[in-house]
């Protein structure tokens, strides 16, 4: 699954490559030359300026600043750098000013894209569904009522789903306050038991959803799919794919702070 802030990135990065492209192909072929090393620059610049801001949710795992598919792009640093290194490249010409209006172009669509998508309601969390512990015990989701929480579905065949189990087993622990809740979909008790005994992830955290009923309910089809409910019981994000520490950190103060 493709987050749609990830999906317009990469739209807007088409754009921006097409355009110089076509540039290139006409009358300035010093654009189309450069223009990847622009786009380069720009996500290098804008990974660097999100993990930044977001020092501490990276802080204890460096290494995870490296996954870059699970999102995390500062646009205006980024889209800055790419400017600076358009002028860099190409100089005081005529093609620094077609490098940079096929730049605004792109970075135009980006925000006007975001200003006009209306943001998504996805309802009040369905408390009446009733989930079991990996033993078998009843776990009514009725025991979340009236504070915030976090609600990961997934699976054990799900490839990112087992890499950020172990964040999100981990962060569990760390936000005692806002709990995290870890839905299995659809398997059978022995197939999650012998996983999480494998894999070293606690049970205390996980539950077990043998009828799918929150991909139902949340009307996801893929997995990992995480669900940040605030105390009131509104869904304030459903997050699709894989999960950062940094989202994870905007995610629950999203849900905390919401009214």
């Amino acid at each position: 699954m493709l987050a749609v802030d990830r999906g317009l990135a990469v739209l807007c990065v088409s754009v921006f490559l097409g355009l110089t492209a076509l540039a290139g192909r006409f009358r300035f072929p010093r654009v189309s030359a450069v223009a990847t090393s622009a786009i380069v620059v720009g996500l290098v610049t804008a990974r660097i300026s999100y993990v930044a801001a977001h020092w501490t949710s990276y802080a204890d795992a460096p290494l995870s600043i490296l996954a870059v598919w699970q999102g995390g792009f500062a646009p205006a640093p980024g889209l800055i750098a790419a400017a600076g290194t358009l002028a860099f490249r190409l100089g005081r010409t005529r093609a620094l000013a077609i490098g940079w209006g096929a730049l605004a172009i792109a970075g135009g669509l980006w925000f006007t894209l975001q200003a006009l998508i209306p943001p998504v309601t996805y309802g009040p969390f369905p408390y009446h569904l009733a989930l079991t512990t990996p033993s078998g015990a009843p776990l009514p989701l009725d025991r979340f009522r009236g504070r915030p929480f976090v609600i990961n579905l997934w699976a054990t065949w799900c490839g990112p789903c087992r890499r950020e189990l172990p964040m999100l087993d981990a962060a569990a622990s760390r936000y005692q306050e806002v709990p995290i809740l870890l839905a299995d979909q659809g398997e059978a008790p022995a197939i999650v038991k012998g996983f999480l005994s494998r894999e070293g992830i606690g049970a205390s955290n996980v539950a077990l959803d043998p009828a799918r009923e929150l991909s139902q309910a949340f009307e996801v089809a893929g997995y990992p799919a995480t669900a940040f409910v605030a105390a009131d019981g509104t869904i304030v994000q459903l997050q699709l794919g894989e999960l950062s520490r940094a989202a994870l950190a905007d995610g629950i103060d999203m849900a905390r702070k919401h009214r």
